[in-house]
């Protein structure tokens, strides 16, 4: 599991830094009921309006395991300098984590059947210190593979003028 990174029980959440990461599992959890987690198909873009510029929504695929962006919000693709739908994790290199494989976070959710949180903080250009958190929550279609999921990010505010020194996403 990447370090940092905690899978937990839905029925005891955690405390979130950030109120658009607890808006989204108070929604998977609604959807999810007595069950394990929801199915994609539960999952309404209209209702989560107030957070979808943050919304991911990726496919799960086992063999080899890899995860593809289906869904990259606005704000990511503000952020990243780049829309990264269509593309896999593992073939990307994000600017605040250079070397880390995202495809390990979407696994240890997997494995752990959980829905999974981490908090960073991060620095850019040696000035600019900013905190990150990210919330990943499973989804299957039939109740036992997961398959796909519906992750966010939200980043501590961040004005245009720092969003601009910002490196762009690459392809690896």
């Amino acid at each position: 599991m990447p370090e940092g990174f905690l899978t937990f029980d839905p029925d005891q959440p955690l405390p979130f830094h950030s109120p658009r990461c607890a808006a989204l599992l108070e929604y998977w959890d609604r959807k999810r009921g007595a069950r394990p987690m929801p199915s994609r198909a539960e999952i309404d873009p209209a209702e989560l309006k107030p957070i979808l510029p943050h919304i991911m929504m990726l496919t799960a695929e086992h063999a080899p395991f890899r995860v593809l962006y289906r869904l990259v919000g606005t704000e990511f693709v503000r952020f990243a300098k780049f829309d990264f739908t269509g593309r896999y994790a593992d073939a990307l290199n994000f600017q605040d984590d250079e070397g880390v494989d995202w495809t390990e976070y979407y696994l240890a959710s997997v494995e752990a059947r959980r829905p999974g949180l981490d908090l960073t903080y991060w620095t850019v250009d040696d000035t600019l210190r900013r905190w990150i958190e990210f919330l990943i929550c499973p989804l299957s279609n039939d109740g036992k593979v997961i398959d796909r999921f519906i992750s966010i990010e939200d980043y501590e505010h961040l004005n245009l003028t720092e969003i601009d020194t910002l490196p762009p996403v690459a392809e690896q």
